[in-house]
């Protein structure tokens, strides 16, 4: 089907800090298939709207690396589920995620190409290859991606470095299936840190309401992007001013609901409450959690310089007529720029810097500590499906 996407959706990741300054964009012709040119990658519109964000974290590039995979090989809702597994790691243990603790939660599957006519083995997809999916009898929280979010493939365009700085950190595009080196990788009980934090998570499920929808209502609220190189864990976030925010400007708990609908699947209350509050700069990890983790204060971010809070919103809430829909209607996105004119030039050198900012107030969250167990534990909204 080739790609869809439009100048106004690339203006929408600049000022939403999906993209920095010093990454230029081009947007494809006519072309089916990825024609990168020199230096260039290939990245998708779909996985920016799931947590994506560039520079890539370490994580999400180590990812790629062990695993021998490329973005166009993720699924919109792959990156989903990695995006959710960062935030736990970060929001409520207060550590980097591991690709070994990740392997113990997570497995990968290949996507087939399907069809009567096509003779087995059935070869892999050129696109969406990778499917990741929980474990059989995973202690892990379980999700729900989009079953309707088939057309992310059509979101393709590309990116490139305008300095010296790597500002993408992905591999060079290789149109090739994947090779599946590691995909049996299972540390089980080898991995002595693993271990150590599904007896943690475990210890938060009995003496909490943790549930799945507090770590998707995590990285929302926080405005932040999981898979995204920031300065910073989640675990110590502060302020409007935070420079790791795609924003300051909070949300609401309805808009936080619809931020959620529009990338997984949640039954969700509008008038949600927090199981668990996550981890902050005013509500830190235990002494306790610190012992078992010593990476948490090792591993602590040093001075930031803050950013003022955005006149408006850079990406704001978009009011769906189908929540069921797999990507962003760049069209209805509030307060951005007027549709460009159908003959503007594809290629996108220079971009306007963001919004200028105002002084922000205190952080989004209310200064809580973490929430005690209720004596009617409360359920996880969103259940296990296969992929």
């Amino acid at each position: 089907m080739g790609s869809n996407v439009t100048k106004y959706e690339i203006d929408w990741l600049y000022r939403s800090r999906r993209i920095p300054e010093g990454v230029a964009c081009r947007l494809p012709r006519d072309e089916i298939i990825p024609v990168p040119e020199p230096g260039e990658r290939v990245v998708f519109l779909a996985h920016f709207e799931r947590g994506f964000g560039l520079p890539v974290s370490d994580f999400f590039r180590r990812f790629l690396d062990f695993y021998e995979l490329q973005p166009h090989h993720l699924p919109g809702n792959a990156v989903f589920y990695l995006s959710c597994y960062a935030t736990f790691m970060e929001a409520y243990i207060g550590i980097r995620p591991t690709r070994e603790t990740f392997a113990r939660f997570f497995a990968l599957r290949i996507n087939s190409a399907q069809g009567k006519d096509i003779p087995k083995p059935k070869p892999p997809v050129q696109c969406g290859s990778c499917i990741i999916g929980s474990h059989q009898g995973s202690p892990f929280f379980k999700f729900s991606g989009l079953e309707s979010c088939r057309l992310w493939q059509g979101t393709f365009f590309y990116v490139k470095n305008t300095g010296a700085a790597d500002l993408i950190d992905l591999p060079p595009f290789n149109p090739a299936p994947p090779t599946r080196a590691n995909w049996s990788y299972n540390p089980k009980e080898s991995h002595i840190e693993t271990n150590r934090i599904i007896r943690f998570m475990k210890q938060l499920m009995k003496d909490t309401d943790i549930c799945s929808d507090d770590i998707i209502r995590a990285f929302i609220s926080r405005r932040v992007l999981p898979l995204k190189r920031r300065q910073h864990k989640m675990s110590e976030m502060y302020g409007p001013g935070d420079p790791t925010k795609i924003t300051g400007i909070p949300l609401s708990k309805s808009d936080i609901v619809l931020k959620a609908k529009q990338i997984c699947q949640t039954a969700m209350p509008e008038d949600w409450e927090w199981g668990l509050r996550p981890l902050s700069s005013t509500n830190p990890p235990t002494q306790e959690a610190k012992d078992r983790f010593p990476s948490i204060e090792s591993d602590r971010r040093g001075p930031c310089r803050k950013r003022g809070l955005d006149k408006f919103d850079p990406d704001p809430v978009i009011h769906w007529r189908d929540l069921k829909m797999g990507r962003t209607p760049a069209a209805r996105l509030g307060k951005s720029p007027p549709e460009p004119a159908a003959n503007i030039n594809p290629q996108v050198h220079e971009h306007v810097t963001p919004l200028q900012a105002e002084v922000g107030l205190e952080f989004l969250d209310n200064p809580l500590g973490r929430s005690k167990k209720k004596k009617a534990p409360a359920t996880d909204a969103v259940q296990a499906r296969s992929t």
